[in-house]
């Protein structure tokens, strides 16, 4: 009776860890280093807030291929920051869907290997209020393209995935245009950064 629960186990160990689907919640941070300074205009440099990292959450989709290790899916993150100085607050929220290429080089119960992203979707808003809490821009970019490239690593076991993932992220926003018209330039952003991930998930 021990061996078939020894001989049990471990094929539901190497099937989750070889799954031909998984679906991934992740938690995570890019640190951006947009320059805000150029998206700001009263009182000079000095008040602008250092940067924090983007955090929030998204959700993973992957199709594996389980012997040749080879994967495929699609991704959606919304990630945020707010930063504040002297009164001065900056927030920012931005939500990115993005097809997944990955190829594990490891895929026993354990997997690694690289994993690249390419943004096919992207809304994003930027806004700085000011000492008494009033909006005083409010800007969004015409355009935004993004990819990442980076390492995925974790365990599979009985059907449960923990992993991570880092790596780095580009991410450009263009002409950002302000509907308060406080800023009559339009500037892009570069949110470009390394980021990090934790992952939650199942395999079938």
């Amino acid at each position: 009776m021990s061996k078939f629960i020894v001989l049990l186990l471990s094929i539901l160990c190497f099937h989750s860890a070889n799954a031909l689907v998984e679906a991934r919640l992740s938690y995570g941070l890019l640190g951006s280093n947009p320059d805000l300074a150029s998206i700001y205009v009263p009182g000079g440099t000095s008040a602008v807030p250092t940067i924090v990292p983007n955090m929030g959450l998204g959700v993973d989709a992957i199709f594996v291929i389980p012997i040749v290790g080879l994967g495929g899916g699609i991704r959606y993150e919304n990630l945020g920051f707010t930063a504040s100085s002297g009164g001065l607050e900056y927030k920012s929220q931005l939500t990115r869907t993005s097809l997944i290429v990955n190829y594990r080089i490891i895929n026993t119960l354990i997997y690694l290997g690289p994993i690249a992203t390419l943004g096919i979707s992207h809304s994003n808003n930027i806004k700085w209020s000011d000492s008494n809490m009033n909006v005083s821009a409010d800007l969004t970019p015409d355009s935004t393209s993004s990819y990442s490239v980076g390492l995925e690593a974790g365990v599979g076991l009985l059907g449960f995935i923990i992993g991570a993932e880092v790596g780095y992220q580009n991410l450009k926003w263009t002409s950002l245009k302000d509907s308060k018209s406080t800023i009559t330039t339009t500037p892009n952003l570069d949110m470009s950064g390394t980021y990090a991930k934790i992952m939650l998930g199942f395999g079938i």
